[in-house]
């Protein structure tokens, strides 16, 4: 049983690490609708992933007559409150919620359907789709379970069958929760493979508590860890300075995997080859597209198309696409979907 899973598995991640030259989306809806004004509101434009997905909006709707304005929440959920509201008081047509939870803000998201103003989220809730008690048309992310599995999956792979991992999580995040527990279930499926432990260390702790936390989990489990697991880089991030400590000690390193983000840290590390094994990053400029895609198909009273990007995994074997002589340090899938989507709005 646990060479079929451990091949079953080896399929999965290849698929992952390929390149998705293919367009699996949608090729058919609505012509674009004109003079359209749009206001995305950011949770934090610091952050790469929001940012990412605003340039890929921008990128989109330059190619269409609509109007497209940005209001940042800075990373406060006091000033995301007031930044929707804010976006609510100039009556656009459609706001765009850019890694902000809706379920957080529900009571103002009912005011901006009140006023027929269109609504749809990246990052909103744990899953991708529409969910109309929170007034979200849809909700565009990658499969945070299909994420969260194959980065589980590399770890079995990487260790033949035999991964004894650390997983870490955010408890204060039910996303972060789901693909904890995602991936616990995955290693769990293999009979030789084991979780040792779900650490859950609150992303704005990381900084501070890592470094004690890593040194504990150390003293407990020592060599046997094999793998740890991290729902973002982040995590990656801050163990490092623990880990140059056991290779200055010539003492055994984990390998780390990433189920999320795609910083360019990770790239870096993926690439040379030093305390990182792998990330799973989102297609943050397709996203972008979608959104304009999925508002277009709301302004023609049809239903979202339901579509979620495959999932995507960056390890040795693929990075040097992200980290060449421009180092983009954006994975954008070279499966023509900018010609799609265009095809589509302007037949």
């Amino acid at each position: 049983m646990t060479a079929y899973y451990v091949a079953y598995a080896q399929e999965k991640v290849r698929r992952a690490i390929s390149e998705n030259a293919v367009w699996d989306g949608p090729t058919t809806g609505p012509s674009i609708v004109s003079d359209k004004n749009i206001i995305f509101v950011a949770s934090d434009l610091r952050n790469g992933g929001v940012y990412g997905v605003g340039k890929g909006m921008s990128e989109a709707i330059s190619n269409i007559d609509w109007h497209l304005r940005f209001i940042d929440g800075f990373g406060s959920e006091v000033r995301q409150g007031a930044a929707i509201k804010k976006a609510i008081s100039f009556k656009p047509d459609a706001i765009v919620l850019g890694g902000i939870d809706a379920q957080h803000h529900k009571d103002v998201l009912k005011i901006a359907k009140s006023q027929g103003i269109v609504v749809i989220g990246w990052h909103a809730t744990e899953l991708a789709g529409g969910n109309s008690e929170l007034g979200l048309f849809m909700n565009v992310t990658t499969d945070p379970l299909a994420v969260a599995e194959i980065a589980a999956m590399l770890a079995i792979v990487n260790s033949k069958g035999r991964a004894k991992t650390l997983i870490f999580t955010d408890p204060n995040y039910k996303i972060a929760t789901i693909k904890a527990n995602a991936m616990a279930d995955t290693i769990r499926r293999c009979a030789n493979c084991e979780v040792l432990e779900v650490n859950a260390l609150p992303l704005d702790k990381i900084a501070e508590q890592m470094p004690v936390t890593f040194e504990g989990l150390w003293k407990k489990y020592g060599a046997d860890i094999t793998h740890i697991l991290a729902i973002n880089d982040l995590y990656i991030d801050y163990v490092i300075p623990s880990l140059e400590t056991n290779v200055e000690q010539q003492i055994h390193i984990p390998q780390n995997i990433s189920a999320g983000d795609g910083s360019r840290a990770a790239y870096k590390r993926i690439n040379n080859g030093s305390f990182q094994l792998a990330t799973v990053p989102e297609p943050l400029y397709l996203h972008g597209w979608q959104i304009t895609d999925e508002l277009n198909r709301a302004f023609n009273q049809l239903p979202p198309s339901g579509y979620s990007a495959p999932v995507h995994m960056v390890t040795p074997d693929n990075v040097s696409e992200l980290i060449g002589k421009h180092e983009r340090g954006v994975y954008d899938p070279k499966n023509g979907y900018r010609d799609a989507y265009l095809k589509i709005w302007k037949p």
